[in-house]
């Protein structure tokens, strides 16, 4: 997809969320293993800002932006206007999470004479300008026929967004209605940030893989899209603690997710069946994404062995799971999508330091991560892995923070288009070619 520079504030402001997700997990590491610092006492809640900074500032504006930037391209269509309000929206609700979950996370704070559910609160303002991206996706993609593939996991992903809002919706009710249920709490917590990640998170970063590979040569005739989304949508239950979930659930919920998995190993073969040059420009952050791609169908098969769930459900096993699925899937294959559109030659060297420092530090942190599940057999002591985990997101931290002022001096030095220019532009954009997949 071609960069659209109307849209490069709004992937500033993500690399910001990521600049600062990343370096609070910083915090975090070093936190577990030296105590956190006077101003940053509570754990848990610093972890909700990091992690919802992460999911709404990084990941969904990103994929955002992409689906924006690739739309018009099969709508023939410019536009509207409303996107950018609704991108502006999307990204001030993203970045006021971090405050909001910072000091109690999902619990009240004190505001003047209040006690308030910021946390809450501003996970429904973002929840609204979710529904607004989604009215304005339906308005601008209605009677696109055929759908091509990328528009089709789109649209599958939408939905499985709207499935996990229904979550934070639950969430905010238990919050309010003061409703003391473990299993209901962990429920729509899970509904929410679990189904997010695995349903919305997974589906539209796909998409936009497809979309740019679509540039490049045909897709192939077929690949799976609502099965898919129909297998992951289940899969949120194996979030819930094992000691609060049926186990009829847990059956359903892992047979959905191995079946899931084996569809998007479909994906990764059709993928790699491709010409090795497709995605050339990033080899080793290419063989970390879709290297932990596979870890991640490998772990669906894992789960039904008797005993493993129930053993890592909420242990280090699940943290491993999580940052492989969010940092070294999600996170890369984003970096990946978006690099060149802030990419200057002169830039070229430190954008590969970034990279290098990225890879680096990510594999080594999830393969700490992955130690602490197997302490008992490993002749390392928990407290080392972890300090070697704090180590390792130094230099996660170091390459987004470098990502983002490049990405900053790359749009401040660019020239700006002029007026005719974007004339131009909007006039070639309304007449470009419908591209359709097989």
């Amino acid at each position: 997809m071609q960069p659209n520079r109307s849209l490069a504030p709004f992937l500033l402001v993500s690399f910001f969320s990521l600049a600062l997700a990343a370096t609070t997990g910083v915090l975090l590491r070093f936190g577990l293993v030296y105590g956190m610092p006077d101003w940053a006492q509570n754990f848990v809640a610093v972890r909700h800002a990091h992690s919802h900074l992460m999911y709404f500032g990084w990941v969904t504006l990103t994929l955002m932006v992409l689906i924006w930037q690739a739309l018009p391209g099969y709508t023939v269509k410019p536009l509207s206007r409303m996107v950018y309000w609704q991108l502006s929206a999307s990204a001030l609700m993203a970045l006021l999470s971090y405050p909001a979950f910072w000091q109690n996370g999902y619990g009240l704070t004190r505001v003047g004479s209040a006690n308030l559910p910021l946390g809450a609160m501003v996970s429904t303002w973002n929840g609204l300008t979710w529904f607004w991206f989604v009215w304005l996706y339906v308005r601008a993609t209605h009677g696109l026929q055929p759908r091509p593939l990328p528009v089709q996991l789109w649209d599958w992903a939408i939905l499985l967004l709207l499935l996990a809002s229904l979550g934070a919706v639950g969430l905010v009710g238990t919050v309010f209605g003061d409703v003391a249920s473990p299993f209901l709490q962990q429920l729509f917590l899970h509904q929410f940030l679990d189904l997010f990640a695995a349903g919305w998170f997974n589906l539209a970063v796909l998409g936009a893989l497809w979309a740019v590979l679509e540039r490049q040569r045909a897709l192939p005739r077929w690949l799976p899209t609502m099965s898919l989304a129909l297998l992951l949508a289940p899969t949120f239950l194996l979030g819930v603690s094992p000691i609060l979930l049926p186990p009829h659930l847990f059956w359903v919920a892992a047979v959905a997710n191995a079946g899931a998995a084996a569809l998007l190993f479909v994906h990764l073969v059709r993928y790699l069946r491709r010409p090795a040059a497709d995605l050339r420009r990033l080899p080793g952050l290419h063989l970390l994404a879709f290297g932990a791609l596979l870890v991640l169908i490998l772990t669906a098969y894992l789960l039904l062995i008797p005993g493993v769930w129930e053993g890592s459900a909420a242990g280090p096993l699940r943290i491993f799971y999580l940052h492989d699925l969010l940092l070294a899937w999600v996170s890369t294959l984003l970096l990946i999508l978006i690099d060149g559109q802030f990419a200057p030659a002169a830039q070229r060297r430190l954008r590969l330091v970034a990279y290098a420092l990225w890879e680096a530090g990510v594999a080594v942190m999830l393969a700490a991560l992955l130690g602490l599940g197997f302490t008992r057999l490993l002749p390392v002591s928990a407290r080392t892995l972890l300090e070697i985990a704090a180590w390792a997101s130094v230099p996660v931290a170091a390459a987004a923070l470098l990502l983002w002022a490049l990405a900053m001096w790359a749009q401040f030095r660019a020239p700006q288009p002029s007026l005719s220019a974007l004339q131009e532009h909007k006039g070639l954009q309304t007449e470009l070619p419908v591209v359709q997949s097989k």
